[in-house]
């Protein structure tokens, strides 16, 4: 122990300036740290100002509330989505429209076909007949393409117009 003695009274300049050193040492290291403190809470500060929650746990929660209520809507809107598509393939998608004339004693071609169709092809051909006498008017149902009645030149190529054909 006396020799740890002797040495700090020998040497008591030099320790008292090494001390002194750390010291400033750890001084400039606290102010630093004191420094980039302040930037982090200056951020949060922000951060959170803009938000109606006083902590990080809260914000996280609201936001998953929040993502969970539109996951809901998304699941909702693809399913409303499935439906339309499915009530679309129902409606009349494609129109063709042919206009002729039947009788060669009648000038103009005042009669005409029409067919309306869906994506699969089904659907009614609607014919007008105009004659001096009068107009008639005939509707034949199709299926994929096809009728159970027999179809005029006309009616399959309203048909085909409507198909694109």
């Amino acid at each position: 122990m006396s020799e740890i003695t002797n040495f700090i009274n020998q040497n008591q300049e030099t320790l008292i300036i090494a001390a002194i050193a750390v010291l400033l040492l750890f001084l400039l290291w606290n102010i630093y740290l004191h420094y980039n403190l302040s930037k982090i809470k200056k951020r949060t500060r922000s951060f959170f100002a803009s938000s109606e929650g006083k902590d990080l746990e809260e914000i996280i929660y609201k936001q998953i509330k929040k993502t969970n209520e539109v996951d809901c809507e998304i699941k909702k809107i693809i399913e409303n989505n499935k439906k339309m598509k499915s009530n679309l393939a129902e409606c009349v998608q494609k129109v063709g429209v042919v206009r002729f004339n039947p009788f060669g004693d009648i000038g103009g071609n005042q009669s005409f076909v029409i067919a309306l169709l869906n994506n699969s092809s089904s659907g009614v051909v609607i014919q007008s007949l105009y004659s001096r006498d009068g107009m008639r008017i005939y509707a034949k149902q199709i299926k994929e393409g096809k009728s159970e009645y027999m179809l005029s030149k006309e009616e399959e190529e309203a048909i085909r117009l409507a198909n694109g054909e």
